[in-house]
């Protein structure tokens, strides 16, 4: 047998198949809408559309050493098996902090692009650069099931890891890394850190560190597209846009932040009413998408722009009016 940097060590043969292995456990939750609006029919199927358009974003740069262990609603669920990278263990640290990095430079740069091409005047599209990126990482031990094609991870660690969705920053977008997972991620020397300490029934006191967008690369973005370029995208979103009560409205479906007030009746009506007008529409919106690029709009301005974030983040509470 041979290591490998991109498989698995082998297990001993009397190894339970299900004993627990370190990991490094990452969690992209996306949020941002609630403040902004209630949904109906038509913003809830186009929020859902957006959310789509930013995890995939994300999704499509996960690669060795992260895995995709799932898609939570609005939220993508990551790990990396320690064990397989055990050799080059160093490396991956700081292959693990770049990723990280890149995340919010990939989020901000797809938002910026929904921003210039959405031709849609709804409540989900006009607050498309109110979404923010929340990074969660922590390390620990997690069982592997393998169900289908999935490995399905379960563990004390993995519960913790979406408790700490829901912990104490006063800010809509940051990094948040445990103690345990500061060990196994190196970021800058440069970038500040502060301290902090969240408590959970069951786990007691969990020490953490935080950093805010002003200490992260946020808005890394490329120059104003080309027209073809723009009205490629314009036209494609309005596509996405437009059939989305077919694909994003089945209400098995979780958007965590929306809070909505839409009914079955309503999500039925609407997916009638544009089934109906989708003759008519489709053409002329993609033909006013094309308008729409050819005007060189202007992208709306992101978290970073012209704000300087405070060490305690009192600056992006989230009970902002």
């Amino acid at each position: 047998m041979r290591d490998s940097e991109s498989s698995p060590a082998p297990r001993p043969a009397n190894r339970a198949p299900d004993l627990a292995e370190p990991v490094v456990l990452i969690m992209a939750d996306i949020s941002g809408y609630t403040r902004y609006m209630t949904a109906n029919a038509k913003t809830l199927a186009h929020s859902q559309t957006v959310i789509t358009e930013l995890v995939t974003a994300i999704v499509q740069e996960v690669e060795l050493p992260l895995t995709v262990a799932k898609l939570e609603g609005d939220a993508v669920f990551m790990f990396c098996r320690k064990n397989a990278f055990r050799v080059h263990w160093e490396a991956m640290r700081e292959s693990l902090g770049r990723k990280l990095i890149r995340f919010f430079e990939l989020f901000n740069a797809k938002a910026e692009e929904l921003s210039r091409s959405v031709t849609c005047t709804c409540s989900a599209c006009t607050h498309i650069e109110k979404l923010r990126l929340k990074l969660i990482v922590h390390s620990g031990q997690a069982l592997f099931h393998r169900i289908v094609n999935f490995d399905e991870l379960a563990g004390v660690d993995v519960i913790l890891l979406h408790r700490l969705l829901k912990n104490s920053v006063q800010a809509d977008q940051y990094l948040l890394v445990t103690e345990a997972g500061s060990n196994d991620v190196k970021l800058p020397e440069t970038f500040h850190a502060t301290s902090g300490l969240e408590e959970y029934e069951d786990f007691g006191p969990v020490k953490t560190l935080v950093y805010l967008p002003g200490g992260i690369a946020q808005k890394v973005l490329p120059a104003m597209p080309s027209f073809p370029v723009r009205a490629r995208q314009s036209a494609r979103l309005f596509s996405a846009l437009w059939f989305s009560p077919f694909s994003a409205t089945n209400s098995k479906r979780s958007f965590h932040h929306v809070e909505t007030e839409s009914t079955k009746a309503g999500r039925a009506g609407f997916k009638f009413l544009t089934l109906l007008l989708t003759p008519i529409m489709l053409p002329v919106g993609i033909l006013f998408a094309f308008l729409r690029a050819s005007g060189k709009p202007q992208a709306l301005p992101s978290a970073a722009h012209d704000h300087v974030h405070r060490p305690d983040g009192n600056c992006c509470r989230h009970d902002q009016p």
